[in-house]
Formats: C-alpha cells, structure tokens, sequence
C-alpha cells in the first residue's frame, strides 16, 4: 500500500539529499585541503545536514501521502487527486518535524557509514580477502541505515503523529505540543514505538542504497 507514491516521490528527495551532500563533501575537501582529514567529521556532518535540509522540503508531499494511503484515508489515487491541497500535502508544522527527523537521521547515519568505510571495511577486506567487496558494502551500508535509524525513532514517531494529524486538532502543529502529548500517553517508551517495523525498512534499504551508491 502505497509503494507507488514512494518510489516516485522518492526519486528526486534522494538524487537532492546524495547529490548535495557528495558536492558540499568535495567543496568542503577544496576548500580546506589542508586540515580536511582533522576536520572530516565536521564536514561530513554539515554536508548531510545542508543536503537533508534541502531534501526534507521535496520529501513532505509524498510522505504524507503513503502514510494516508498506509493507513487507510485514501484507498485509491482518486481519494489522493480529491484531497489535495497545499494545507492537505504540506500541513502545519510537517516541514519542521520532517527536518527534525531527517537532518539527525542523515548526520548519525553517514557519520557512521564513514567511519564504517574506512576503518572497519578496510581491516575486513583485509581479514578475508576472499569475500567480495560489495558484500562489505551491503553491510556496511545496513549497519549504518540500522544505527541511524533507531537513535532518531523518537523524531520518526513525532514526525508521522504530526503529519498524519491532517486538521492540525490535535497538536495545533507544534513540535513540543506532540512532544509532551506522546510522553504523556505512553512515557518514554512511546517515542520508541514502530522502531522494529523502522529497522526492518531501514537496514536492507541501506544495505543496497549504499551497494549502488558505490
């Protein structure tokens, strides 16, 4: 359900996130060349978040369109047509919690998968030579979508509460508002809610985004 809206909308908030973040990375390696191995992890962390930040805006529309569809408010693309509207694909405070998820999401996750890169592939490659490199890359590429996506689930479950809350009722779009409703429903545990179905999705959609990245 839905898989059509997310391979379409897709496209162009990935070819925006990676294509951003691999030329900001370069600028960043021209620009200091000199100090640019003792500041990588700077660097990487702000191309991620100016790449994600730009993305997030493109990625609203069609989220929220699969979480509707996902959950049953639209069961055809007629419904989707009907009901759209700018409040309807961009509600009140979509935009924010989308980029607080994703802009944390993208620092954890590439951080991780540099590091992962350079340090733990290598030494593997080494230790068994005779498994492929594209295998490390698969898991190099999971491992990282998987740590990423589990440190930022409590931004996941804000972000789909407030998109998903269409009339804008129930939070007024307020990131704090949802914030301390959902600690108040459920506790701490609330915010960790869907993390195994996120994992699930996450760590095999890394493993082969990074496959044919590289």
């Amino acid at each position: 359900s839905g898989v059509g809206v997310a391979v379409v909308g897709s496209m162009p908030s990935v070819g925006l996130y990676f294509g951003i973040y691999s030329y900001c990375k370069k600028s960043f390696q021209k620009w200091d060349p000199e100090h640019y191995e003792q500041r990588q992890t700077l660097y990487i962390a702000l191309s991620a978040a100016i790449g994600n930040t730009i993305a997030s805006a493109s990625r609203v529309p069609y989220e929220v369109v699969k979480q509707k569809f996902q959950t049953k408010v639209y069961t055809t693309m007629g419904d989707a047509i009907r009901d759209m509207s700018l409040k309807t694909l961009f509600p009140t405070g979509g935009i924010a919690s989308q980029m607080l998820r994703d802009i944390p999401y993208a620092i954890v996750t590439l951080l991780t998968y540099e590091h992962l890169k350079s340090v733990w592939k290598t030494r593997a490659q080494n230790k068994f030579p005779t498994v492929p490199v594209r295998g490390w890359d698969m898991l190099v590429g999971g491992l990282s979508g998987g740590v990423g996506s589990y440190l930022t689930n409590p931004m996941d479950v804000l972000k789909t509460r407030l998109q998903t809350d269409a009339s804008s009722t129930l939070y007024g779009g307020s990131i704090r508002t949802c914030a301390e409703l959902t600690l108040k429903e459920g506790g701490p545990a609330a915010f960790m809610r869907g993390s195994l179905p996120r994992l699930l999705h996450k760590v095999p959609a890394n493993a082969f985004f990074f496959l044919f990245y590289e």
